[in-house]
């Protein structure tokens, strides 16, 4: 059965949506760096299976295929995009609570924009600075509603400070490694296939989580909560994997191959929306009106991003 672009991407905003929830409690049982560290080897194992059993995208080609420079630029697209990226947006949904947790994801494409402006001569034009102005404004309405800051409290989540800067942090490295991949992939005249993208980011970003906790000597107390499964983590540390950097990068890729970039993205920035019910149905949050409108004002904020050039 073949679906549609629009219900693929649908089913890949779903997947991110569900996959906060697991990791954001495997996260509340172990700390964020032992998740981020072995959920980063866990995908980038699943991908090379998929890849090696892939008639399309034989593994083989991963060491005959990329150039110096496409290791170099993905790379570092998976260093900052998914090692301290994700390590920022996780501890953030830690703290915040996945609600307001996922709202500070809309700063990514506003960040990609940024970027893409400086680092590849992208054109940003006055749509699309009053559109992260919009995004912004949405965010600081929710952050800041004490209503909603009430009924977070209700569940274990507060509006902490260091919550809110990881939160920030995450968003703009997700954003950055954004535009590295696309300097990567497309900037250049051979051009990748999207799955070999992906695995070389994952391989950048595992090594460079690894690495950092050898340096640190937290290596041994990283690892020993996954190997003993510490507070029963490991169902959702691998249910996490599954829905979020496996499923939903795949889903993706299938829903820009059949819908315009712009369109799939459109429906990729509707993950808050997702998450408001999603959290009322795992935590019993009560979904507040303030709520609903921080979400739609930051929403339409990014959907003025991805159509300034429309309008």
């Amino acid at each position: 059965m073949n679906l549609s672009g629009e219900l693929i991407a649908v089913l890949t905003t779903l997947c991110w949506s569900l996959g906060i929830f697991p990791f954001t409690e495997a996260a509340k049982r172990i700390g964020t760096a032992p998740l981020n560290q072995y959920r980063l080897l866990l995908a980038w194992i699943i991908i090379s299976i998929i890849l090696f059993f892939s008639d399309d995208l034989n593994i083989i080609q991963l060491f005959t295929t990329p150039q110096p420079y496409h290791y170099i630029f993905l790379g570092l697209s998976g260093i900052i995009g998914f090692s301290i990226g994700d390590y920022c947006s996780f501890t953030s949904f830690k703290l915040l609570g996945p609600k307001l947790g996922s709202l500070y994801t809309t700063f990514a494409p506003g960040a990609a924009l940024i970027i893409g402006y400086i680092a590849l001569n992208e054109t940003i034009n006055f749509i699309g600075i009053i559109g992260i102005l919009i995004t912004i404004g949405g965010v600081i309405w929710l952050t800041f509603s004490k209503k909603d800051a009430y009924e977070a409290s209700k569940i274990g989540y507060k509006r902490d400070q260091k919550g809110i800067i990881y939160g920030v942090i995450g968003a703009l490295c997700q954003g950055t490694g954004l535009v590295l991949s696309k300097y990567g992939m497309d900037f250049y005249s051979e051009k990748l296939p999207t799955m070999h993208a992906v695995w070389i980011r994952l391989l950048f970003a595992f090594a460079g989580a690894f690495i950092v906790s050898i340096l640190l000597g937290k290596l041994k107390s990283n690892s020993k909560p996954i190997f003993t499964n510490e507070k029963n983590n490991l169902p959702f540390l691998f249910l996490g994997t599954l829905l979020g950097p496996v499923m939903g990068v795949t889903l993706s890729l299938l829903a820009i191959q059949q819908l315009e970039v712009a369109v799939a993205q459109t429906i990729f920035a509707l993950l808050p929306l997702f998450v408001l019910p999603i959290s009322l149905i795992v935590y019993k949050e009560k979904i507040t009106l303030q709520s609903v409108f921080a979400c739609f004002i930051a929403l339409t904020g990014v959907l003025m991003l991805i159509w300034r050039n429309r309008f």
